[in-house]
């Protein structure tokens, strides 16, 4: 197996793959996620996904000899498939606007990387990115598939109030700042769309394994979707 699958406290089991970010791996977290909780929903309260971890967490009323049972069961689930399938998603195309009114890095982005405006915001709209996972905030996509050329360290000092809508970069990753939140990640950009809404029967919009590709809009096309 090219997972490894231990205890983890008194009711977690966790799944652990190779530490990197990349596409195959973040579908398998995904792919083997889906299965557990298909196969094993009467014995557990919840799993949690990143890059290349699951956490599944047992249901408090079973003891520890139980959860050593369940244990094994995952391991025969990830034994018998070891080819993950496709998994079900969506394809998005998101608009943003790169105005500097509403993407206050760009221009020390531009500085910091030699590279134009004009040259970002190409580099930033040319990939179809993945969501990885939702975390950080309800709503907020981890996206994976950022232009080397863009990867930039956090903000030392993040931010105590970053704008609903925001799109970001940091490290090699970027994202959507769902709602107004700290954050330490570079502005480069606004959305006018709305990602999570407690109203909605789906509060968030996005699922893990969707893919997004952005578009770049004017100030004023931005002000009319709003």
């Amino acid at each position: 197996m090219s997972v490894i699958i231990q205890q983890f406290g008194e009711r977690g089991i966790l799944l652990s793959w190779q530490q990197k970010i990349d596409e195959k791996t973040s579908k398998k977290v995904h792919f083997y996620n889906q299965r557990i909780k298909d196969q094993l929903s009467d014995f557990i309260i919840e799993t949690v996904t990143t890059y290349c971890s699951l956490m599944v967490l047992i249901k408090q009323s079973q003891n520890y000899h139980f959860v050593n049972i369940v244990k094994m069961e995952i391991e025969k689930i990830v034994l018998e498939t070891p080819k993950f399938e496709t998994i079900e998603s969506k394809f998005w195309k998101i608009p943003v606007c790169y105005d500097l009114s509403l993407g206050q890095d760009l221009q020390s982005l531009s500085q910091q990387k030699n590279l134009t405006i004009d040259d970002i915001i190409k580099l930033h709209c040319e990939p179809v990115y993945t969501v990885s996972f939702i975390g950080f905030l309800p709503g907020f996509p981890y996206l994976q598939g950022l232009n080397q050329k863009l990867i930039t360290p956090r903000l030392s000092t993040p931010r105590l109030s970053v704008a609903k809508g925001s799109v970001a970069i940091g490290g090699s990753q970027t994202g959507i700042y769902p709602q107004q939140s700290p954050g330490g990640w570079h502005i480069i950009g606004r959305t006018p769309l709305e990602f999570f809404n407690t109203k909605k029967s789906t509060p968030c919009i996005l699922q893990p394994m969707d893919s997004i590709q952005f578009y770049p809009i004017s100030l004023e096309e931005f002000k009319d979707v709003r």
